[in-house]
């Protein structure tokens, strides 16, 4: 388990992307980019570091559409947007601009901009598909052609394995966010079927199966968090990690750590726990999502007027006992498959959580 003295030692010696002290007791947290694993409450800390006034917080997840919709879409099929049945137009490069944009802007009004992206959105689509036990249809008509993205007139050789330029990616401070995957998939999953993305798994054909226990692994695994996690050692760049159970069960104290870790201001009252109604879309409007999807992967922050400490979450995961609360909700055969899930993601989760704040 790393420290948070030695979290704290590696901070002070990233500042504008290079290594130097300075002098100082505390790095500059120039940009920061929260590399949110999907169900990890990303949308939560998101919610809460965007409050801080030295932060400002861009669209999150501006590769979802290029990902999933646009012409160079990365998932194992070309989805439309579901509010008007449409696919997209939008590439890589447009999102990339939009966010470059974002992050500018807010810097000219003298904020630290705040990103945040799931890791599926900007790693290629081979990338994501290797080692898969249940691999993207996409795999039987051969490669699928990776983005590219011009920065500064530029295509540089990038060293990181997603699609975002070195030049541009390593001004970023990141943040990986990580929850116990036997946590995380049945989160999805319930919200999946909730979002009315897919009727009862019962009740698809083979095909249709294959494709969501593609994509229920693809939720589960934190291969992806792993390998961006690991291209960012030894550039003299701090890199974090939150556990989001932790977050839920002590909100207060993990943020103090995070705040300290990045070089902002940790003094009570920086980080709002609490917000008005009106405040409840905050972290993205999303406006191109029914609202059932809404509702499903969002539906709890957007109702709330603040954080709530989850003291349950102290008790151990029980892989055992949780699948049979999956058969019991979803049947003995879906079950199965999401406990071999689980378990294959286990090893890359206790990796990364080692590093957690």
């Amino acid at each position: 388990m790393v420290s948070n003295s030695e979290l704290r030692a590696h901070a002070i010696y990233y500042l504008n992307g290079v290594e130097e002290a300075a002098g100082s007791s505390q790095m500059s947290a120039q940009r920061i980019y929260i590399i949110s694993h999907p169900r990890s409450r990303c949308n939560l800390l998101f919610r809460l570091l965007s409050s801080h006034p030295s932060v400002a917080a861009t669209p999150p997840f501006q590769f979802l559409l290029a990902c999933s919709s646009g012409p160079e879409y990365q998932g194992p099929e070309r989805s439309p947007q579901v509010n008007d049945g449409n696919t997209s137009e939008q590439t890589y490069q447009e999102a990339f601009d939009l966010l470059r944009g974002s992050v500018e802007d807010i810097e000219v009004a003298g904020k630290i901009p705040l990103a945040m992206e799931h890791p599926q959105y900007i790693v290629p689509h081979d990338n994501v598909d290797t080692g898969a036990k249940f691999p993207s249809p996409r795999n039987r008509t051969g490669p699928v052609e990776p983005p590219v993205i011009t920065f500064n007139g530029t295509t540089d050789t990038k060293t990181n394995p997603t699609c975002l330029p070195d030049a541009f990616l390593s001004n970023f401070t990141p943040i990986i966010t990580i929850r116990h995957p036997a946590r995380v998939l049945p989160s999805y999953i319930r919200a999946t079927f909730k979002s009315k993305m897919a009727s009862e798994f019962t009740s698809l054909d083979e095909e249709g199966k294959a494709l969501f226990l593609h994509k229920f692994e693809k939720a589960a695994r934190f291969r992806w968090d792993r390998i961006i996690f690991d291209s960012l050692a030894g550039k003299g760049k701090v890199r974090i990690v939150v556990d989001g159970d932790k977050l839920a069960r002590d909100p207060k104290g993990q943020m103090k750590v995070l705040c300290d870790a990045l070089g902002i201001d940790s003094r009570d009252g920086n980080i709002k726990f609490t917000w008005g109604n009106e405040d409840g879309r905050k972290g993205g409007d999303h406006g191109w999502m029914s609202e059932d999807l809404k509702e499903a992967f969002f539906g709890s922050l957007r109702k709330s007027t603040g954080v709530v400490e989850d003291k349950r979450l102290d008790d151990p995961v029980d892989v055992a006992k949780e699948r049979f609360q999956w058969a019991e909700e979803w049947g003995e055969e879906l079950a199965s498959y999401m406990e071999d899930m689980v378990q294959g993601a286990v090893e890359d989760y206790e990796y990364l959580r080692q590093f957690a704040i």
